[in-house]
């Protein structure tokens, strides 16, 4: 498999090009998770950690060379402005403006009509109600703030509930978010249609974001995944 900047990243040092190339291999590899499931991955993962210059570009171009479609990118960044701060995704948009011209340049498509991208009705999500009590019993104030953010994204058109989920669960890893936040988004995942071992796949993809972080996500999953047992 080439990767999207595999020169590029080998020039910077050969002995880590070849470990970075690698890893996205790997990474790119993974059979669990679909090209457009892995690129939000990836952009999520971006997202937590600030590297919205090289890495980013290398993701979205990698996902808009396997036919995901650049509006669907921006709209993970969207989904994903409450997890990893507003300030972040409104910088990343203006970053996915310069990455489309250079995507144009490069001769990529970036809105193909026929890459496959999910239309239709909004999907059901909602907040659960132990959830938004618990909220409240924090402050009613944030309670509300956090519904509202909740029911602006969710029930979006584009992107499936379970692709969303998978996104989140990445911004939950990196952000150390491993209580309630990972629970309900792994239950979300697993009741729309992603199998636990997409929810697995996304934790071994942003391990190479954090492998201390990973792993306390593991032992979380399992915690997870035994109470719904």
């Amino acid at each position: 498999m080439k990767l999207a900047s595999q020169d590029s990243i080998a020039s910077l040092d050969a002995d880590f090009g070849a470990m970075a190339v690698k890893r996205g291999r790997y990474a790119w590899g993974l059979p669990q998770l679909s090209m457009r499931e892995k690129a939000f991955v990836f952009v999520a993962a971006d997202l937590c950690c600030r590297a919205l210059q090289f890495p980013l570009q290398t993701h979205v171009m990698m996902a808009l060379s396997n036919g995901v479609k650049l509006e669907d990118i921006r709209e993970v960044v969207r989904h994903l402005a409450p997890y990893v701060g507003y300030p972040t995704a409104a910088e990343t948009l203006m970053r996915l403006i310069e990455i489309e011209k250079a995507a144009g340049e490069a001769g990529l498509a970036t809105n193909d009509e026929n890459s496959g991208t999910p239309q239709g009705q909004p999907q059901e999500a909602r907040l659960p109600d132990s959830a938004v009590q618990q909220l409240k019993a924090l402050d009613e104030d944030f309670a509300a703030f956090v519904q509202e953010q909740f029911e602006e994204r969710w029930g979006r058109p584009n992107l499936t509930v379970a692709e969303r989920a998978l996104a989140t669960i990445a911004t939950d890893v990196l952000n150390g978010t491993l209580d309630q936040s990972f629970a309900q988004h792994v239950g979300l995942a697993l009741d729309n249609g992603a199998a636990e071992e997409k929810v697995r796949a996304v934790l071994l993809l942003v391990a190479e974001f954090g492998m201390a972080k990973t792993g306390r996500a593991f032992a979380a999953l399992a915690d997870v995944l035994a109470a719904r047992r």
